[in-house]
């Protein structure tokens, strides 16, 4: 059996090559990994809320669905933004740019393009194929 591994436009950051990705699966527990998509997650969005740009911490992090997991939407890197609470609870189901819009108190064209942008990054896709 062969695995195979399709890069469709880049790779999550915190891999770098295959032999990366491989060797994290194998020797990673399920609760370190998870920690570390969490912060590769924090990190690219510099630890400050998606919608707000308030400065957040481990502790007042929290992970947006941007499409809600009830509308449709997975846990996958690029459904998935760091957000504050009071964001995140505002936002509750809705679509993204139902809540992110140019009525938002603290909307901006930037965090607009980053948003979709996110949205748009291709992951890691795996199939097995036999042989």
């Amino acid at each position: 059996m062969h695995i195979r591994v399709d890069l469709m436009k880049h790779e999550l950051p915190m891999f770098h090559t295959e032999n990366d990705l491989l060797q994290n699966l194998v020797v990673t527990s399920p609760k370190s990994a998870r920690k570390k998509f969490r912060e590769s997650i924090f990190e690219s969005w510099e630890w400050r809320c998606m919608y707000c740009d308030e400065a957040l911490t481990e502790i007042t992090a929290t992970i947006d669905h941007i499409k809600p997991k009830v509308k449709g939407g997975h846990s996958t890197r690029n459904n998935m933004g760091l957000c504050c609470s009071k964001c995140n609870s505002s936002k509750g189901s809705q679509l993204v740019f139902d809540y992110y819009n140019k009525s938002h108190p603290c909307y901006s064209e930037a965090r607009a393009s980053k948003i979709k942008e996110w949205i748009d990054q291709h992951l890691v896709v795996w199939s097995l194929t036999p042989g």
